[in-house]
């Protein structure tokens, strides 16, 4: 999300020896190793999609067995009386680091991720754009995950952090710009926290995030999204202004043309092939025509527009339940040829088994059901 200041402390501390022993259950094998391949990097899922081990952002979001058995942290979680969306124990073994990069995908526009460490030592430094900070052990903290950032852990001790992604209510953002401190205050004034102690007699109770992406986002989204984004580009003195004119009219030409489709057809399953046949022919004229365009301290503009929006624009699998979806991706020959023998459109024929099955995996990392072996996102998932 993007927030006045690359950095806030908010005014919560946590007692460090209860998350130790609680953490300190967990077994070697228990910590999951990345799903981008980052060395040194794992993580314990506590509040995901469905409950389960993965690394989704899209669908119902449940405690994990993980978090089941960690009473202090769900009375954490519990605390910050939020919907909550993923949320996980994050470890970062000794020399390692989390490299530069900015989250500009949809979950995380309009929603912060709360770091608490645990276990750290002053050599864990977390840079963000041209500032840098060390989050002290039973500390609370968010940051500008729109903005380039990175860790580094140049200590000879794994760093764990417990860290909960979430949208934020009215009375959340109140205590971010009211009593929480940026690195841009006065760090000699002490920060007012509120300690946040277990308590063994306490049932928590957790609110989650139930719906979490549109089936097709609806115009005004996209709408809104696309101006953001182009605000953005148009700010950047970089950026050639042919380019920002070309990428100015492919957007006003995408967001007529997604209106136009969703006075049709709103989430209809007629539309589907309609939705993306416009999403692939608009990322190929992205490519083409604004390439080179950059975002203020984000990286590539066009990569920000595929992420934030082409991808997210249309999630159809969400229409399915999960037990047919885990079926399709268990029998890809099966969606096949439910999707050779499907009814032909109009319109031209998308290279997509998913759009012609009706069907897509749960996530980008989920294996691709045309039976490939590659990952969703990097087959027919992928729109550039």
């Amino acid at each position: 999300m993007k927030l006045p200041h690359e950095f806030y402390q908010l005014p919560f501390s946590f007692d460090v020896g209860q998350l130790t022993k609680e953490i300190e259950q967990f077994t070697g094998s228990d910590w999951v190793t990345h799903h981008e391949g980052f060395q040194g990097n794992s993580a314990i899922p506590l509040i995901s999609v469905n409950g389960e081990f993965n690394n989704d952002f899209k669908g119902p979001m449940q405690p994990t067995a993980a978090l089941e058995k960690s009473p202090y942290i769900k009375q954490i979680l519990a605390s910050f009386g939020e919907v909550l969306s993923r949320s996980r124990l994050m470890r970062l073994a000794p020399g390692a680091q989390v490299p530069l990069h900015s989250d500009i995908n949809y979950h995380w526009y309009k929603r912060v991720r709360v770091h608490i460490p645990i276990t750290t030592t002053e050599q864990v430094q977390f840079f963000c754009h041209d500032k840098q900070v060390h989050m002290g052990a039973g500390e609370c903290w968010i940051f500008d995950s729109w903005k380039l950032h990175k860790v580094e852990n140049n200590s000879d001790q794994y760093r764990v952090h417990l860290v909960v992604d979430l949208a934020g209510s009215s009375q959340f953002w109140r205590t971010v710009f009211k009593h929480s401190r940026s690195i841009a205050d006065d760090q000699s004034t002490a920060l007012n926290s509120q300690f946040v102690g277990f308590n063994p007699d306490l049932a928590a109770s957790l609110i989650t995030e139930q719906f979490n992406a549109p089936i097709i986002m609806p115009v005004a989204e996209v709408e809104y999204l696309t101006n953001e984004l182009l605000a953005e580009v148009k700010h950047n003195p970089d950026n050639r202004l042919a380019e920002v004119h070309a990428f100015s009219l492919l957007i006003a030409e995408y967001v007529a043309d997604w209106r136009m489709l969703w006075l049709q057809y709103e989430c209809t399953k007629a539309g589907w092939p309609h939705y993306h046949a416009l999403r692939e022919q608009t990322m190929i004229k992205a490519l083409q025509c604004a390439k080179s365009l950059q975002l203020t301290h984000s990286g590539s503009a066009v990569k920000a527009f595929e992420q934030l929006v082409i991808v997210a624009c249309m999630n159809v699998e969400l229409s399915e339940p999960l037990a047919t979806r885990k079926q399709a991706i268990a029998s890809p020959k099966t969606s096949q040829v439910r999707a050779n023998s499907a009814p032909k459109t109009a319109v031209t024929k998308s290279s997509d088994p998913m759009i012609e099955s009706m069907i897509a995996p749960p996530s980008r990392n989920s294996p691709c059901p045309c039976g490939s072996g590659e990952r969703y996102k990097a087959c027919h998932g992928k729109m550039s």
